[in-house]
């Protein structure tokens, strides 16, 4: 099992070589629900339920700093995160240390469920990053 996970979303069109797009604009194409699963146990306690058109999506942006284990600014503001830098991170190690020790090797299923609040335009890729 990977110890961080961080998944964003991004046009297919512009990591499939159309130039005139950027690879880097991480939309949220009004994504309100991302749940992590780990052996079938949602991981942290429950998942994200967000609501981009009425501003309730903090704790998406809370995701990067406590995906990323820093209690400093990342230099993305609370505005910014939802105009194209949307990457949400989670720490999947049992104690939430994220790497300051080492732990157990972990085997298991690891599952990744988002709703979209209506159905999406055109198509979109998950980029998922891994870390173990």
């Amino acid at each position: 099992m990977p110890k961080r996970l961080i998944i964003t979303f991004v046009k297919n069109a512009a990591i499939n070589g159309q130039y005139s797009l950027n690879p880097f604009n991480f939309k949220h194409h009004k994504l309100n629900f991302l749940g992590i699963y780990l052996d079938g146990q949602p991981v942290p306690c429950k998942p994200m339920e967000l609501n981009y058109e009425s501003v309730n999506y903090i704790r998406a942006y809370h995701s990067l700093f406590s995906g990323f284990n820093r209690d400093k600014g990342i230099y993305i503001s609370r505005e910014e995160f939802s105009k194209g830098y949307a990457i949400y991170s989670f720490d999947l190690t049992p104690d939430l240390c994220d790497g300051s020790h080492f732990n157990l090797l972990h085997q298991g299923n690891l599952r990744v469920e988002a709703k979209f609040a209506r159905a999406l335009e055109e198509t979109v890729s998950v980029l998922v990053y891994a870390e173990f």
